[in-house]
């Protein structure tokens, strides 16, 4: 039977109080979610592998940028193999940074667990008072807003989920180790960056004028179809994105290298 909060001033006082607290809690944790995720995981709910393409298109446009650059400079004969080198410092640079923000996010999500877990056995009736907040937020109203909250509130495994989920934003779901997680970015940006800095090095350097933007169409084109294939989506739109990211950027890049060869006098028409 539900009293009327009409004849009881003080419950209802306290009641509006107990909502103000919880309204106030579920700020300041989606704050903290959103400062720790926005930093960190910006991809974080992708797949392993997929983000490992990602790495592939960004280590293979560095690359050609870098090529461009040289080439603004009047192709140093060192070229080839300072590509070589670059590719290996960028993947290493790309797993090491998706290693460290997986592991980041892990942390983030177990230290949250161990908190929500925490005032579940310690304050239960103020997780109660969140859960009414977050559902009243969503249009329920009593008597079915009640029957909401003992229902999630009878389970202390299904009230960290959802206390995890709705107060926090955040899906429970398994991460691999950010070892894993560095090795498989490590490993597309390493084959990616090598398949189109290795030839350079390894031709005459004229070659390098030809195979820089055909092999680096190529290879954009094969990590866009497995890209397409992965999620579902157009080939065509992975593969027109990066090609507008690699022209935009090294046209820039190109003019550039071209202005600063000037000022320095490096440049071949010096």
């Amino acid at each position: 039977m539900t009293a009327d909060p009409t004849s009881h001033p003080d419950q209802t006082r306290n009641h509006q109080g107990a909502d103000s607290d919880a309204a106030d809690h579920v700020a300041e944790a989606r704050q903290r979610a959103r400062q720790v995720l926005a930093g960190e995981s910006h991809i974080g709910a992708v797949d392993d592998w997929r983000r490992a393409l990602v790495s592939a298109r960004d280590a293979l446009i560095l690359i050609w940028l870098a090529w461009v650059a040289l080439h603004g400079f009047g192709d140093p004969p060192f070229t080839g193999w300072m590509l070589v080198a670059l590719s290996i410092a960028l993947a290493l640079l790309l797993g090491i940074s998706t290693a460290r923000s997986t592991h980041a996010q892990v942390q983030y999500y177990a230290a949250e667990l161990d908190r929500e877990r925490t005032e579940i056995r310690t304050n239960f009736e103020h997780e109660r008072e969140e859960v009414r907040e977050l559902y009243a937020a969503k249009g329920f109203r009593d008597p079915l807003l009640e029957q909401i909250v003992d229902t999630l509130s009878a389970d202390d495994d299904r009230l960290l989920k959802v206390m995890m989920e709705e107060e926090l934003g955040l899906s429970l779901y398994h991460v691999n180790h950010p070892l894993i997680v560095g090795l498989w970015n490590f490993s597309g940006a390493v084959l990616a960056g090598l398949a189109l800095a290795l030839p350079t090095a390894l031709m005459p350097s004229d070659s390098a004028h030809w195979w820089m933007p055909l092999g680096g169409l190529i290879l954009l084109g094969v990590i866009s179809f497995v890209s397409a294939r992965s999620t579902g989506r157009s080939m065509i739109e992975f593969f027109a994105v990066g090609v507008v990211m690699a022209v935009v950027t090294g046209g820039v890049t190109y003019a550039l290298s071209q202005w600063f060869a000037q000022i320095a006098g490096t440049h071949p028409s010096q």
